[in-house]
């Protein structure tokens, strides 16, 4: 086949897949950052390994604003429909979302006015706790080594309220004797601007360990107005901020989920626990002290109960880290009456169980989260699958289903998703992790090669090969030279790879 020729048969055979089975098949949701990774790993497979067209899109703006679009308060509907199939006018809370996700309950207020607006007499909202994470401090601190330092909730919120605002105070010495000498200089304290779970969780601890220094009014996911944060922290946007924050300014502080700081290498905070240990939470999860913590606590006996009072922090345990958070889908019960695509909402119920089978959640821990105790999971499944929330089939039945094992002829079913269904392009999130950290690591080496040998104390380029007598030294410095315009195409090629590979997903 000729060039010119092949051209309009590829667009025409794109064409036949995106378009030979029908319509495209879409859920959407929006929330926490914290198990965003997770969520999009498990959507990336569903479009993997679908024979139809799906499309399934999540947006990691934040628990607050993912409970806010969830609730969708402010918004109408002329055209709801009621368990009887008869429309009615829906005066307020109409979803934004097909579901939401937050590392923190829905308030009970917004629960009881969501209920209310419902009209029907029973709780309109599921809580699905679906994965366990940690919430850490992490610092950049010049020559103090990740773990490095330790502070416990009062000498953090003193911090945080700017109270103590440099490194070599006599508090922070008093528990870091071995680093008198090397902790000097200002503070950088970062926070986040818009609401957000880690907020929450890191005021929450503050508050119950130091209410001397951190009062019950900042307890809060976003501070602001007569709560504010101290006018000596420094406002960071999203956990991408958060990171560059942290990463961009000596001397920094700042709080986020601990897989992201992990994922990114920032340097971690010692937080002294209940049982008054110092540790990380990268040690306590190799010691399975987030799931400990979960085990300690007490959830109700539904998901369509208020969940607002839960919390994991400060259980005790030797090696039991003390900001644990649970993350949730929230569903609507009356399903039906907003996502009005049967087999929609057929592809939503499957994406719900994906995250409770090992098959899909596996990767998730790989990334720092741990499941939720046992009658948890067993609580969410059944109420996936009792009619707790409102699918409303009409055969009773889902169209869509999994294909794990080979199930001749059935696996190749219009709505089966098939872990034997595959693409060449598809690249799994612990690859790509491993090639982002691989190509930092060598950008950074190669960065501090090149200021050796290239750039003088002050920061002015010089011209090695006048400098250089030794030929070996003249050897080392091309060899520096090529290495690092090699590895610079490499990072381009791998870069190109990747993306190229993720927008093929």
């Amino acid at each position: 086949m000729r060039a010119s020729q092949a051209v309009p048969f590829l667009l025409a055979s794109i064409a036949a897949t995106v378009y030979g089975d029908g319509e495209v098949y879409s859920i959407h949701g929006s929330g926490t950052t914290n198990p965003s990774k997770c969520i999009w790993h498990i959507m990336s497979l569903f479009e993997e390994r679908s024979r139809v067209k799906t499309h399934l899109t999540y947006r990691a703006v934040g628990s607050s604003t993912g409970q806010a679009e969830f609730l969708g308060a402010d918004n109408t509907d002329d055209n709801g429909i009621d368990s009887a199939g008869i429309p009615v006018v829906l005066a307020s809370h109409v979803p934004y979302n097909d579901f939401g996700a937050g590392d923190i309950p829905i308030k009970k207020k917004d629960y009881d006015a969501l209920n209310s607006a419902a009209g029907h007499g029973t709780a309109n909202v599921a809580h699905l706790p679906f994965a366990m994470s940690s919430v850490s401090f992490f610092h950049n601190i010049p020559n103090v080594p990740d773990g490095g330092i330790n502070l416990d909730a009062c000498l953090l919120a003193r911090i945080f309220a700017g109270d103590i605002q440099e490194w070599d105070s006599a508090e922070i010495l008093e528990k870091n004797e071995d680093l008198k000498g090397t902790l000097k200089g200002k503070i950088f304290v970062a926070r986040r601007v818009q609401g957000s779970s880690s907020t929450k969780s890191i005021t929450q601890f503050m508050n119950a360990k130091c209410r001397k220094y951190w009062p019950d009014n900042l307890v809060q996911s976003k501070l602001d107005g007569e709560n504010a944060w101290s006018i000596n922290t420094n406002g960071c946007e999203g956990s991408a901020g958060m990171t560059s924050c942290i990463r961009d300014n000596a001397n920094s502080i700042g709080y986020i989920d601990s897989g992201h700081g992990w994922s990114e290498e920032l340097k971690e905070v010692s937080v002294m626990n209940e049982d008054g240990n110092f540790l990380t939470s990268r040690y306590s999860h190799s010691k399975d002290g987030i799931a400990n913590a979960a085990n300690s606590g007490i959830t109700p006996n539904t998901t369509i109960a208020d969940w607002s009072d839960v919390d994991f922090l400060n259980k005790g345990g030797e090696f039991t880290w003390p900001i644990v958070v649970m993350s949730y889908i929230y569903v609507r019960t009356d399903l039906h009456r907003f996502i009005r695509e049967e087999n929609e909402r057929g592809l939503l119920k499957l994406f719900l169980e994906a995250i409770y089978n090992d098959e899909y959640f596996g990767a998730c821990e790989e990334l720092g989260f741990s499941k939720p105790p046992e009658k948890v999971v067993t609580m969410a499944t059944k109420a996936i699958g009792d009619n707790t929330i409102n699918f409303d089939f009409a055969e009773d039945t889902n169209m869509w289903s999994f294909e794990f094992d080979t199930e001749a002829k059935i696996g190749q079913g219009k709505f089966v998703i098939s872990s034997k269904r595959r693409s060449l392009a598809g690249m799994d999130i612990q690859d790509i992790a491993g090639r982002e950290k691989k190509v930092r690591g060598d950008v950074e080496f190669l960065s501090e090669a090149f200021h050796e040998l290239f750039v003088t104390e002050e920061g002015q380029l010089r011209n090695v090969f006048e400098e250089l007598n030794d030929q070996k030294k003249r050897n080392q410095a091309a060899l520096v030279l090529g290495a690092i315009s090699f590895t610079l195409w490499m990072c381009t090629a791998v870069a190109w790879v990747m993306l190229k590979c993720l927008r093929r997903k």
